[in-house]
Order: C-alpha cells, then sequence, then structure tokens
C-alpha cells in the first residue's frame, strides 16, 4: 500500500500581518535588519542573500545601487537572475559598505557578512530570537519571498514578472506562492 505524506502536499501561506513587519525591524539586530529589508526588497532566498558578494553588486556612475546579480552557481535553479535595487534596499547597502574603521569592503566581501564581510553561514537562531522578542508565531524567514512576490503582485506587476524576481523557471510555482489579500480581491471585484 502506498501512502501519500499529507504534510508534504501542504502549501504555506504564512503572510505578515499588519504591525509584524515593523516589529521585526524593531527587535532585529542591526545585521538582521539589513537581511530582513533585503528578502522583502529582493524575493532572494536566504542562502542567494547569504553568499551575495560586493563584486556581485552593480553601481552606476553616480554611485547609486542599481541591480544585484545572483550567479548561476549561487541560485537554487542554476540560472543567473539580475535583480533590480529598490530605494530602501539602496539605503541598506550604502550602510554595509564600509568596515568599522569606514573602509570601503573589498570586492569579494560578503554583503550580508559580519562586520568586515566574513561569510555567515545561518540566521536560525537570530531569527528565532527576533521573532520572539516581536511576539511573532509560525513565520519563518522564507515567508518573507512570499511576502515580496505577493506586495509585487498587488501593485499590479504582471505574475511572469513575479516570477522572474523570484527566478523560478516554472510559474506554476510561482502560482503556490502567491496568496491573495482581501484589498486585492476588492481591487479585482471593483474591476468586474
Amino acid at each position: 500500500m502506498i501512502r501519500l505524506n499529507g504534510a508534504a502536499e501542504t502549501v504555506r501561506a504564512r503572510r505578515l500581518q499588519p504591525g509584524e513587519e515593523e516589529r521585526l525591524i524593531t527587535a532585529a539586530t542591526p545585521y538582521l535588519r539589513a537581511l530582513i529589508v533585503a528578502a522583502l526588497s529582493t524575493g532572494c532566498r536566504v542562502g542567494e542573500l547569504l553568499t551575495l558578494q560586493w563584486q556581485d553588486v552593480r553601481v552606476d556612475g553616480s554611485g547609486r545601487y542599481r541591480a544585484l546579480i545572483l550567479r548561476a552557481g549561487k541560485t537554487k535553479t542554476g540560472t543567473m537572475r539580475v535583480v533590480p535595487v529598490a530605494q530602501r534596499l539602496a539605503a541598506v547597502l550604502e550602510m554595509l559598505r564600509t568596515d568599522p574603521a569606514g573602509n570601503d569592503l573589498p570586492p569579494e566581501a560578503f554583503v550580508f557578512g559580519d562586520e568586515i564581510g566574513q561569510r555567515i553561514s545561518s540566521v536560525k537562531t537570530a531569527w528565532l530570537t527576533t521573532c520572539e522578542q516581536a511576539g511573532i508565531v509560525d513565520l519563518h524567514f522564507h515567508d518573507l519571498r512570499r511576502e515580496f512576490a505577493c506586495r509585487l503582485l498587488e501593485s499590479r506587476a504582471e505574475l511572469h514578472d513575479v516570477r522572474d524576481f523570484l527566478g523560478h523557471t516554472n510559474i506554476t510555482t510561482t502560482s503556490r506562492y502567491l496568496r491573495s489579500t482581501t484589498l486585492r480581491l476588492e481591487r479585482a471585484l471593483s474591476l468586474l
């Protein structure tokens, strides 16, 4: 007899509730706060952010942060992705750019590394502590990826654009991430 694992088929639908983002940001250490902002601004996986190096951050001629280059070897799907940088993330990158002495970190330093650019392999303990201090239950770091995708779709981005931001090869995978809010459903109804 073959038994299906029902838990494996359950699609996680957790999104941030009103006030949770602010509580997370307030409770987080500066390092984790930067990572939370990056996740909510890009939809990147935590592993993609933790392996991002300064050589993979594109800056234009005026010094503005323009894009994160996620190299093929560092993404889950094995394909390169270019993720635009919005103003909120640009401010975070500016704060992370220098070491404690005020010198720019070298190109091989990790963007979301420690204060001197050494790689940090996991944020699990820091995440759990932050959620506990913020009074937030059952929130995984990966849920921030879903939150980004849903917010992007709610801002009227096309489903294909959401797929490209997340780096999914199949749009069906993207669809599993998305959960409509009452606001989005009301907006859809008003267009009817």
